[in-house]
């Protein structure tokens, strides 16, 4: 009987399609990020450019998300995410009928703004919606099906792109324009940011939002600039997309299990966990040059990176009031992003003065200092002082 009340309080609350929107959006995610960079790059554009031209699609979000905290308060979003969504989708479609780098750096721009008003809306009301005893699970589910649908989106992306480009792009704009559909016909709840906050709740969330930026970093840096690194080592289209998709069926493996570890021995040391595999499995990515090895070690950095997300995610919200809960979330959505916007930048950086094999470097920086407030935060706490 326990069992199917926890169940229910996984799925209740229009959650089911808060779940699906995300299976939707991570699936439009997983086709145009990854190929916006292949086509720029089949269309000689420099790798410091891509990285800056997929690097403002999540500088964008980060500005949307500080937008709607600022302006939006009391209002119901769901006409905005929709309107978002479907501004992104007509964004998608534009893409591959241009050719000029400035016209793409201004697409890629809209469409992450679009975005970022889904990001904010819907995983408020997720957390609102959501039990405290359940969050970390309820967090790892909703990344579950984004992770999922991310999957899908890198896998079969590339190979339509390489039957028809304008076809892969149509495909994702479907999938956006889906998800604002589904958000507009089925959510009756109105879809609102308190007008009130509390300015304590950064220093209190400090870790979950260190948590929130590294992950953003690395998600990004692996979407955006992990093809490029796999073409310059010589791999076609499809071993590119089999090995993103191997990266993501490790997050959809890695997930859920080391969600329920978190709730259960402590968020903490669940998210130590998460960056140990990380570290071993980008080091594994780098040694090995082959596919089978970068297939393997995608796999399994998959496993350590997907549960940073959602366990960093319920650690920002636990014991928080409902107030402070909305204002955690908005404020993790901002780290978030700003992670995703620096991430594919600055590893386009490394890789263009470094070398190739230099793409995860400041990637495997962040976690190695993660790692260590993680360990001093579990060391106060056992000694009695709270952080």
């Amino acid at each position: 009987m326990s069992k199917n009340i926890k169940f229910t309080k996984l799925f209740n609350n229009n959650k089911g399609i808060i779940y699906l929107m995300a299976f939707l959006i991570g699936s439009a995610i997983g086709i145009i990020i990854p190929l916006t960079t292949t086509h720029m790059s089949k269309n000689h554009v420099s790798n410091v450019f891509i990285g800056v031209i997929e690097s403002v699609y999540f500088l964008t979000i980060a500005l949307g998300t500080i937008l709607i905290n600022k302006k939006m308060k009391n209002r119901d979003l769901k006409k905005l995410i929709s309107l978002g969504l479907l501004v992104s989708a007509i964004s998608t479609l534009s893409f591959p009928m241009v050719s000029s780098v400035a016209i793409w750096f201004v697409l890629m721009g809209v469409m992450g703004f679009g975005v970022s008003f889904h990001l904010v809306g819907t995983q408020t009301a997720l957390h609102s919606f959501t039990e405290d005893s359940v969050r970390g699970v309820v967090s790892g589910v909703y990344t579950l099906f984004f992770a999922f649908g991310f999957a899908f989106g890198t896998i079969v992306g590339p190979k339509i792109y390489e039957e028809n480009i304008w076809l892969s792009f149509i495909i994702g704009a479907l999938f956006l324009a889906s998800a604002a559909l589904l958000l507009y016909l089925k959510i009756k709840t109105k879809l609102t940011i308190s007008a009130s906050s509390n300015k304590n709740v950064i220093k209190k969330i400090f870790l979950s939002l260190q948590g929130a930026f590294l992950y953003g970093f690395i998600e990004n840096t692996i979407a955006s600039m992990y093809p490029l690194f796999l073409l310059q080592h010589k791999f076609t289209l499809s071993q590119m997309g089999y090995a993103l998709g191997m990266f993501v069926i490790g997050g959809t493996v890695g997930t859920i299990p080391i969600t329920y570890i978190g709730d259960k021995i402590g968020r903490e040391k669940g998210l130590i966990i998460s960056v140990i595999i990380s570290i071993l499995a980008f080091l594994g990515i780098i040694i090995f040059d082959e596919l089978t090895y970068k297939l393997l070690f995608s796999f399994i950095s998959g496993i350590g990176i997907g549960a940073i997300y959602p366990i960093s995610m319920a650690m920002g919200v636990q014991g928080l009031d409902n107030d402070e809960i909305i204002s955690a979330a908005s404020n993790f959505n901002l780290f978030y992003s700003f992670g995703c916007a620096a991430g594919p930048v600055l590893s386009s950086i490394a890789m263009n003065i470094l070398g190739n094999n230099y793409l995860f470097s400041i990637s495997l920086i962040l976690l190695i200092a993660f790692l260590y407030n993680l360990f001093s935060k579990i060391k106060y706490v056992s000694n009695g002082v709270s952080i």
